[in-house]
Order: structure tokens, then C-alpha cells, then sequence
């Protein structure tokens, strides 16, 4: 069934009002008709099973049926530093762990960070692509609440901010696995509710910056005896600490 975030005005007294591009998408890409049934997010957590009562690509009506708890959020929130990458890598990082469950993502600079801080303009740009990207992939996923994409900030300003389980992949740790980390963390009976991933440029981190992320209480943590490319690091470290959470049923 089709899923579509909409500002929490547009249900109201069991019925919702769709305009816009939203209307246009539902009267002629999806050629929906009177009488068929989509799914409403009011971006709260709540979800909304509706049937289209009037439909045009200028309005859309209809009455809510039912209204329940969206299933698709993990209770933990995963908040996901990634540093800017080349291209639309960064772009894919976005869709993959919106899908994966992560909350927030926070596009840091680096040393070694090709794509520098822009203009307001096109950082604005960036960001309402961002939205998009973020929005489709949390409708095509069944999630209940559209992630985050956050102003780039130095990786200096992203470690000020850090909860009690912050995690930095490095290739050149050798002792933590991600996998041990969260187990021994777990098996201590420190609780935490929501943890952060810090995820290095197409180079890597410089030892000046993990001994600042260490300093502030960041735990490096190995990914295996594999180098990975920065996007597939970040989708793997999301994928794993997903599974020791308990976010995934396989």
C-alpha cells in the first residue's frame, strides 16, 4: 500500500486533505481512484489507513479508517555522523540507513574530506535534496518517522555532543571488534538508549582525530580484517549495531 508523509493539519476529524505535488502524484503517477486505500504519516510516530473519497491532481480527500503506532521505528536512536563523500555516495548513505533505522544523520568535515563547507545557498540545496532522499526512503521502508539530514559541521563541533555509546570504525584497531564492544557494554548492564556511529572520508581519519574522538570518550572499534569503502562502512555499522540491539528479527 502506498506511504505518504504529510503535515500533521492535513487529518483532522478523521479526515485528511492531500494538495500539491502529493495530489499530482496520487491523481497521475499512481492513478489512484476513489474508493482505494494508502497510508498516511503524520511524522509523530503515527500512522493513518485511509480511503481516497475525492481525487484530482490538485486535491486529494479522504476518510481515516484507522488509526495505529507505526511498527518501523527502532527503539533505540542510531544518529549517524558521515563525512560529506564525492558524488552521490553521500546521497546513498542516506537512503540506505534511513532504510537500516538510523534517526539522524550529521554530515561532519574532516582533514581529509574532499567536499567542503559551501555557500548558505547551496547548502540549503543540499539539504532539501537531503529531505527527499530521506522522505522516500522512510515511505518505501515502513517507517514512522522521516530521519534528520543536519547542517555539515566539523568533526571538532560533532565530538562535543556524543552520548555514552559513541562508535568510530578505524581501520587501525585491532582489539574492539563493533560486535564485543556493544556485548561487553550490554553484559555490564550499562543501558543507553541511543547511540552514535562516526564514520570517516574516502581516506580515512588522521591519528590526530581518533585520539580527539578518544579524548571524548569515543570508542573505536574494528570492522573486520576488510577494508571497506566509507558508504559501505557506514551501511555495515548501522546493519550491525541494528543486529546487537536486537532491532532485526532473522
Amino acid at each position: 500500500m502506498h506511504r505518504f508523509f504529510v503535515p500533521p493539519e492535513s487529518i483532522s476529524d478523521g479526515k485528511a486533505t492531500l494538495s500539491g505535488d502529493q495530489a499530482h502524484q496520487i491523481a497521475r503517477v499512481l492513478r489512484q481512484a476513489p474508493g482505494d486505500s494508502i497510508v498516511l504519516l503524520d511524522n509523530s510516530g503515527q500512522e493513518y489507513d485511509v480511503v481516497l473519497t475525492t481525487v484530482s491532481p490538485q486535491l486529494v480527500e479522504a476518510n481515516v479508517i484507522q488509526q495505529s503506532r507505526g511498527l518501523g521505528e527502532p527503539d533505540t536512536k542510531i544518529t549517524l555522523y558521515q563525512a560529506m563523500l564525492k558524488g552521490d555516495r553521500f546521497d546513498f548513505v542516506l537512503q540506505k540507513c534511513t532504510e537500516l533505522g538510523v534517526s539522524t544523520f550529521v554530515p561532519i568535515i574532516t582533514e581529509r574530506t574532499v567536499v567542503r563547507r559551501s555557500s548558505e545557498r547551496r547548502t540549503n540545496s543540499r539539504k532539501e535534496r537531503w529531505r527527499r532522499i530521506v522522505t522516500e526512503a522512510a515511505e518505501q521502508s515502513l517507517r514512522a518517522r522521516i530521519p534528520e539530514a543536519l547542517t555539515p559541521v566539523s568533526l571538532e563541533d560533532a565530538l562535543r555532543s556524543q552520548p555514552s555509546l559513541a562508535l568510530m570504525p578505524w581501520e587501525e584497531e585491532r582489539s574492539s571488534g563493533l560486535k564485543d564492544t556493544i556485548s561487553k557494554i550490554r553484559n555490564e548492564g550499562r543501558g543507553f538508549s541511543e547511540v552514535s556511529i562516526i564514520i570517516g572520508p574516502e581516506g580515512g581519519f588522521t591519528a590526530e582525530e581518533v585520539d580527539l574522538a578518544q579524548h571524548h570518550g569515543v570508542q573505536t572499534v574494528s570492522l573486520g580484517q576488510r577494508i571497506l569503502r566509507a558508504e559501505t562502512a557506514a551501511i555495515a555499522s548501522v546493519a550491525a549495531v541494528c543486529f546487537e540491539l536486537g532491532e532485526w528479527e532473522l
